[in-house]
């Protein structure tokens, strides 16, 4: 993995003042892949070999949509894949985070208990439960769920509104967590690396790295930085304005999107050397996710619906 030196924090600001703030884009054409989403907080693209498509997970119902077809040309077969029992009070609990590994499935949620758990879906309602978290609380509790290359499945957790808990090596506040698929409910996460806000936004590059749009607490700048070259977070770039990354997929070693809640933009990052820098937005419809499908092809989402969009 290729370490890089962070980028002057107010050359990023300058560049994401031009990109995202003033809001200038080079929008490609979209188009609606699912019309009627309900909060789609989850996504999660599935292996060419498994049929290809997606599933994403509606946040306040915990349903599990399995989405096939994915073309501008004609509409896209969507049916329920399983659903869990989640609780939604407060901003960010419920449904909060899927991943896919061949056939397997896999989510986080907040449990009618209020507790993160990670578990394997069945398609039948009864879940395998692989881990246990902690507590959830209103705000900042991550869920996002990647697999690694080793094969491990990574969860980022948020400070669960205790920044001194998330600097603290001891507790899972504020980590990302490798989790072993096949281990019990009860099993001991390993720290990935800590020190973070609410990392909900990040993914693995084909070279291993981990990127991470994590999102700020209070008046903390927001900073787009890499998850494992270190027990803290490796900074690539940081902004001022508040935007609330909710979603980040990458597209190559050298280039990933993120998609931003409050100013819905899915703003492109080149990384090099001297760090990482945003380009032109390439929707400006982007509020809750982006993932890239095996075949190439973008799906984003907003509150309401699915879109699609070119990977050139």
């Amino acid at each position: 993995m290729r370490l890089r030196a962070p980028v002057a924090a107010g050359a990023a600001v300058l560049a994401l003042a031009a990109a995202v703030i003033a809001g200038t884009t080079a929008p490609g054409a979209s188009w609606v892949v699912v019309p009627d989403a309900a909060f789609p907080a989850a996504m999660a693209a599935l292996p060419a070999g498994a049929g290809g498509g997606f599933v994403y997970g509606e946040r306040l119902t915990g349903r599990v949509m399995q989405v096939s077809g994915v073309t501008p040309d004609a509409p896209s077969s969507v049916t329920v894949f399983d659903r869990v029992d989640v609780s939604i009070e407060g901003e960010q609990r419920g449904l909060l985070g899927l991943a896919a590994d061949g056939s397997r499935i896999y989510a986080a949620w907040t449990e009618p208990t209020g507790r993160i758990v990670v578990g394997r879906l069945e398609g039948d309602g009864d879940p395998t439960l692989i881990w246990r978290g902690p507590a959830s609380t209103d705000r900042a509790n991550g869920g996002h769920l990647e697999f690694a290359p080793d094969g491990s499945l990574v969860i980022g957790v948020g400070s669960l509104l205790d920044d001194v808990a998330a600097r603290d090596p001891d507790t899972v506040n504020g980590k990302l967590l490798a989790l072993d698929p096949d281990g019990p409910a009860d099993q001991a996460p390993s720290v990935i690396s800590g020190g973070w806000n609410n990392p909900f936004a990040f993914g693995y590059a084909p070279d291993g790295t981990l990127y991470v749009a994590d999102n700020s607490g209070g008046d903390a700048p927001e900073r787009l930085a890499i998850g494992n070259a270190g027990p803290s977070p490796e900074v690539l770039a940081t902004w001022s304005a508040h935007t609330v990354a909710s979603g980040l997929t990458v597209l190559d070693d050298a280039h990933l999107l993120v998609c931003t809640y409050l100013t819905r933009r899915l703003i492109p990052f080149t990384i090099s050397g001297s760090g990482a820098m945003p380009g032109l937005a390439r929707a400006t419809d982007c509020s809750i996710g982006v993932i890239q499908l095996a075949d190439g092809t973008l799906v984003y989402a907003n509150e309401t619906e699915l879109r699609g969009l070119s990977g050139d």
